[in-house]
């Protein structure tokens, strides 16, 4: 009788929220529109960005980085690291309280570690230098590290630094995606797959004075045109992932306005190691590599608004590998190299394409530029939820375009994705050359010799290719003229606090 009652509640609010969204929105909520459905919201299992977007408008995170790196306190107000560089104190907020009305302390935020490092996490290699975590008393944290760990405090202010309430990890298990309870503005009100996701205003929240929404609607929108028609017509307030051929025409238009962000991130071919194909062979990945024109890509499918690179670091970063530049369109190299590896006719080669507009159109620049140049390439277009779980179970050959979870730091884009055991290895890369530099590269604390440990990864990156490097986003977000306030975490995602809208 209670699940029965408590569908019955269900399909009450889901009635209740689709007849709101049929009349004219309440002024006092903010519409954002979505370019994806997002998977669990569960940072420990997260992969999705749109996932964390929610979640950033959900929950602190023990410590922030605004739009220039730079690291801000959040459920930890202050910390310092040993002499020896192996124990990180924090010192947390006091008061705060889970949505659930549960108290925050800092045996939450030992047993969430705890479960970041555990069994089944997507993030357990992102703080995998963590030894043990010690809540000695009720507002301090001690972390100990096995190592100097240079990346361990931007994961604490990327997902592994979101907090969620002990009591709803244990009432959830592994459901607690379904229904997130951590310490922020908003607390999770409900969710409908394809459609929308609603968060209402958390008024027992420490800092909610900052916040000035009764609730927040993501809805979730995957076709650009149809996200941008949504804006422009007032059905939304703000939407991501504005397709970059249109920001020209949109200029002029005095009731929108075009919120560009800079972020650490990179868009990828990625190659499975795993599937028993002619990418195999490193000739045929090389060949593949010279038959792709990025410029080209970057020109045309996004109006020149983002940057082609070939490394994980975009060229115009201190990290990127000068020695290794953009390597320019060569269809007869790529056709020379097909033939020294033994292969008559063309390589039969397919692409996981997520259905995105945007990337559909990149998929078929890459199969018409292959074309000429040795290669026959199917795209199997299908959603991204799909291809998600396709990737997890190595059911594709390649991938793309996509990329790793925008970041604060290089660690989230590299090691993640190159190290043997990283948890977005979907690649089935093993180097043991590549492992040991991504390992050096936590342990240097030097940040000069760290920049030439990541050069010395991206070497090698371009010489193996388990993914090719395509391109390096930069987002555009847009809004009502009338929104203020907008900004974004360093590695992204919107910020609510202190946001308008007129």
């Amino acid at each position: 009788m209670k699940r029965i009652a408590s569908h019955i509640r269900s399909v009450a609010l889901a009635a209740l929220a689709t007849a709101a969204f049929g009349a004219a929105a309440h002024s006092a909520d903010l519409r954002i529109a979505l370019a994806d459905d997002p998977d669990a919201l569960d940072s420990m299992t997260n992969r999705a960005q749109t996932g964390i977007t929610v979640l950033t408008a959900m929950c602190d995170r023990l410590m922030w980085t605004d739009s220039k790196l730079t690291l801000t306190p959040g459920l930890a107000k202050s910390w310092n690291w040993s002499a020896d560089g192996l124990t990180l104190t924090m010192d947390l907020v006091e008061g705060a309280k889970f949505q659930d009305g549960t108290p925050f302390d800092a045996e939450a935020v030992k047993i969430n570690i705890e479960r970041y490092l555990g069994k089944g996490s997507q993030r357990a290699d992102d703080i995998s230098t963590i030894a043990s975590v010690e809540a000695p008393s009720a507002n301090k944290v001690i972390i100990k590290t096995k190592v100097p760990s240079a990346q361990l405090l931007s994961k604490l202010a990327e997902r592994p630094g979101i907090i969620f309430s002990p009591a709803a990890i244990k009432s959830l298990g592994e459901n607690l995606g379904r229904a997130p309870v951590c310490i922020g503005p908003y607390k999770f009100v409900e969710r409908v797959a394809q459609d929308r996701i609603v968060l209402a205003k958390d008024t027992a929240y420490y800092d909610a004075a900052k916040y000035s929404f009764d609730k927040v609607i993501f809805r979730i929108i995957p076709d650009d045109a149809v996200r941008l028609a949504n804006l422009q017509s007032g059905e939304l307030d703000l939407m991501e992932k504005l397709d970059p051929s249109n920001a020209a025409s949109l200029a002029s238009d005095k009731k929108l306005q075009i919120l560009p962000i800079t972020v650490l991130n990179n868009q990828t071919l990625v190659l499975n190691f795993n599937f028993n194909g002619p990418m195999q062979n490193p000739k045929i990945r090389e060949a593949l590599e010279y038959s792709i024109d990025r410029q080209a890509i970057v020109d045309v499918a996004f109006a020149g608004q983002y940057q082609a690179g070939n490394q994980f670091a975009a060229p115009d970063s201190p990290f990127y590998n000068s020695k290794f530049p953009v390597p320019a369109r060569d269809p007869a190299k790529a056709k020379a190299l097909i033939a020294e590896a033994g292969i008559k006719g063309p390589v039969p080669f397919t692409i996981l394409v997520p259905n995105r507009p945007l990337s559909v159109r990149v998929g078929e620049m890459i199969q018409a530029m292959g074309s000429d140049a040795g290669f026959a390439i199917k795209l199997d277009v299908v959603d991204f939820a799909t291809t998600l779980k396709m990737t997890d179970e190595g059911k594709f050959e390649s991938w793309g375009p996509i990329g790793p979870q925008f970041a604060n730091d290089l660690d989230t884009v590299a090691f993640a994705v190159l190290h043997s055991t990283g948890g977005r290895n979907l690649t089935r890369y093993k180097s043991p050359e590549m492992d040991k530099l991504l390992e050096a590269s936590r342990t240097a604390t030097d940040p000069a010799k760290r920049m030439e440990i990541f050069k010395e990864a991206a070497a090698l990156a371009v010489k193996d290719r388990p993914v090719l490097y395509l391109y390096h986003q930069k987002p555009l977000f847009v809004a009502k003229a009338g929104l203020k306030g907008f900004h974004t975490t360093g590695d992204g995602f919107p910020k609510l606090d202190g946001l308008t809208l007129n």
